[in-house]
């Protein structure tokens, strides 16, 4: 029996696109492997820093961000914080391997819809973008 091909999406018919701000390798590999497979239809962007996601952004707005905290330079916060004042309706999730209240607290001070610890990245990290993402569509739509 012969293997049926994956249906590959024209970029008309891509849904959303998602922005991943990661400085490291491994884990930027791994987070975009795991949203290419959970969302096929979306595209995946990926930034090294807060500086090059704010770029991206400025020409290509995404619906959703996952954005680590802990970045060289700009921080992730500050990142968020300017991602949503530019851009109110892009979802940000903040990413982190430090899951202490003190960065839920300043995430959400800065706008970001959730956070998704590091180490429960493979349980957690596709639920919330599913759960903003639909949301993230409909303003982007002009909804």
């Amino acid at each position: 029996m012969r293997r049926a091909e994956p249906f590959m999406k024209q970029p008309s018919q891509v849904a959303a696109t998602i922005l991943i701000v990661e400085d490291h390798p491994t884990v930027l590999r791994a987070v975009r492997a795991l949203l290419s497979i959970a969302f096929p239809a979306c595209r995946i962007l990926t930034a090294e820093s807060a500086e090059q996601a704010l770029e991206l952004c400025a020409s290509d707005v995404p619906c959703v961000v996952v954005m680590d905290v802990g970045l060289p330079g700009i921080d992730g916060i500050e990142a968020t914080r300017r991602i949503k004042a530019q851009m109110p309706d892009t979802a940000v999730v903040m990413h982190s391997g430090n899951d202490m209240a003190m960065y839920r607290d300043a995430a959400a001070a800065a706008g970001a819809s959730a956070f998704v610890p590091k180490h429960k990245t493979f349980s957690e990290l596709v639920p919330a973008i599913s759960g903003l993402l639909p949301a993230a569509l409909r303003a982007h739509a002009g909804g």
